[in-house]
């Protein structure tokens, strides 16, 4: 995960690394390539997500790194996280030339998208360039007590631009504005039943329709674990695969745990990278989990926002989880 810069042009309301004013550090391709080169070093296929803040303030810096994964046959896969806001057809095309995924940051309708990040309509019309350039995109989804409820609907809006391919959805983090708890809050689990209940059943009926549907990343993961026999990790920084880069070239785990000391892992210079590996994500054991058709195999949590919710924030994600494979299991998705 390359942070190739800190600076933001929103002001997201739960931001965990505490909210953007437009300022920031930017990281310059010295530090980047330095970066490609120390992961690249294992001969090992590898991924290369672009983030921020928001990356394309840093976007000749986003190209130069594509360019130079491209131009040194380096064996990565390529991702972007944008808030979509500075996207224009040209930077589509170009990251569609380079076979980047992109991913875009959506909570809802513009008029909610404006109420928890800002420049709602910016970003939808973002969605709508994409779509016209036929360049595939997925969507992030924060879960918040302001969207949860909504959630069908973004579905609905999604489902009319076939470059859509995926929603995935993340609970909040308590860190950084979020854990100031001004203005905006987690959902609680009644509401996540009910709303993503409504999304799978919306999703549903309208993929009938879709020649490719619009996947729910969640769903998929719930498939996968009832396919299984036991748990597993929940993601690479479980296993130490995995490495977060700052403009200054200090490395930790995740983006989720950028500045935080206890996670700190050294520099590029002088890396101290034998204890990359979080927790495995396990969730805490729970009255609810008996008979829960996941028990003994649930896909856990993100390990650093483990750390950050704590019990509260495992019980949310219980509750995700337990809806999708409820309502799988009703449906008859049950893998072979």
């Amino acid at each position: 995960m390359l942070v190739v810069t800190t600076a933001c042009n929103l002001d997201c309301a739960y931001c965990y690394e505490g909210g953007g004013n437009g300022q920031g550090e930017m990281m310059d391709l010295d530090t980047a390539l330095r970066a490609l080169d120390l992961v690249a070093a294992s001969n090992q296929p590898f991924h290369v997500q672009l983030t921020g803040g928001e990356p394309l303030l840093a976007g000749e810096l986003v190209f130069r790194i594509l360019e130079y994964i491209r131009n040194n046959n380096l064996p990565a896969t390529t991702a972007i996280q944008t808030n979509g806001v500075l996207l224009d057809h040209q930077t589509a095309r170009r990251l569609h030339s380079f076979g980047t995924a992109v991913g875009v940051s959506v909570d809802g309708l513009p008029a909610i998208q404006e109420q928890l990040r800002g420049q709602g309509a910016a970003t939808w019309k973002a969605l709508a360039m994409l779509d016209s350039e036929r360049v595939p995109f997925s969507v992030t989804t924060v879960l918040s007590s302001r969207n949860t409820r909504d959630l069908s609907t973004l579905g609905m809006a999604l489902h009319s631009m076939p470059a859509a391919s995926a929603i995935g959805l993340d609970l909040l983090v308590q860190k950084g504005s979020a854990a100031a708890k001004i203005g905006v809050q987690p959902p609680d689990a009644v509401t996540i039943r009910s709303g993503v209940t409504r999304l799978l059943a919306t999703l549903d009926v309208l993929n009938a329709q879709r020649s490719r549907p619009l996947i729910l990343r969640e769903r998929q993961t719930v498939l996968k674990a009832l396919g299984r026999d036991e748990a597993r990790p929940y993601c690479q920084a479980c296993t130490g695969s995995s490495l977060a880069v700052t403009p200054r070239g200090e490395l930790y785990p995740c983006t989720q745990t950028l500045g935080d000391a206890r996670f700190h892992l050294g520099t590029l210079d002088h890396p101290r990278l034998s204890g990359t590996a979080l927790p495995d994500g396990r969730l805490p054991k729970r009255e609810e989990c008996a008979g829960c058709g996941l028990q003994g195999r649930c896909p856990g949590d993100c390990p650093s926002r483990l750390h950050y919710n704590g019990a509260d924030g495992a019980g949310l994600v219980c509750a995700l989880y337990r809806t999708i494979c409820d309502y799988c299991l009703y449906k008859g998705e049950i893998p072979s």
